[in-house]
């Protein structure tokens, strides 16, 4: 028996809210981990390994951008031809080829084309009029860029951009559109329960099972 598709949007909605949910947890927690690498940059201090978490919560927030714009995408009952949804589709462009570049890495890196870029990307961000630039090393020499300035504005672009396969991805405005997307949602839904539309993680389930294996009869 086939669900009607009522019951689908809610199952979809609920996964697309999850995972703007973690992606707006992410952003915080990337934002966080590259603060903590601010003084020891102006100090000249080797950050050493440190600068790894940063590399993988960046790669986690494209995977939950991509994952939030898959699950609305397949969502039914839903104008795709909206002008929410195309401004959706424009802002998650970039992460799909990143998410592309860090999901297949072998085809990118098998191939006989020079990799002059950071296979895992680069993390730029600004803090108190100062710009910082992250990546790991690697065998092969690469390039990576910050984040642009705009001397017109006299301001940086935004104030942090993950970059993988030189495709800049804009963290906050990647978040801003898909907030404004899940409200867009919330605007043309009905829910029995008013409170599914609050932006929230949710009831969850834990377990514990310790299993007792007697010796012998």
């Amino acid at each position: 028996m086939r669900r009607p598709p009522q019951e689908k949007y809610s199952l979809l909605f609920e996964a697309a809210k999850r995972s703007l949910f973690a992606g707006r947890i992410i952003a915080d927690r990337l934002t966080q981990e590259l603060m903590a690498l601010q003084q020891d940059i102006h100090s000249n201090t080797d950050i050493g390994e440190r600068a790894i978490p940063p590399l993988i919560t960046a790669a986690a927030f494209v995977d939950f951008c991509h994952r939030f714009g898959s699950v609305v995408d397949a969502m039914p009952l839903v104008n795709k031809k909206s002008a929410a949804i195309r401004a959706l589709r424009e802002a998650l462009k970039n992460v799909e080829i990143a998410r592309n570049h860090l999901q297949h890495m072998r085809n990118d890196l098998s191939s006989n084309e020079p990799i002059d870029y950071p296979i895992l990307g680069s993390v730029s961000w600004v803090d108190d009029g100062c710009c910082y630039s992250i990546c790991a090393s690697q065998p092969a020499a690469a390039e990576y860029f910050s984040i642009a300035y705009n001397t017109q504005a006299n301001e940086w672009e935004t104030t942090c951009q993950y970059t993988v396969k030189r495709i800049s991805i804009d963290v906050p405005d990647t978040l801003k559109q898909m907030n404004r997307t899940y409200d867009w949602l919330v605007s043309i839904s009905t829910f029995s329960d008013p409170s599914v539309a609050e932006l929230r993680w949710g009831q969850t389930s834990a377990l514990a099972m310790r299993m007792n294996i007697a010796n012998g009869p």
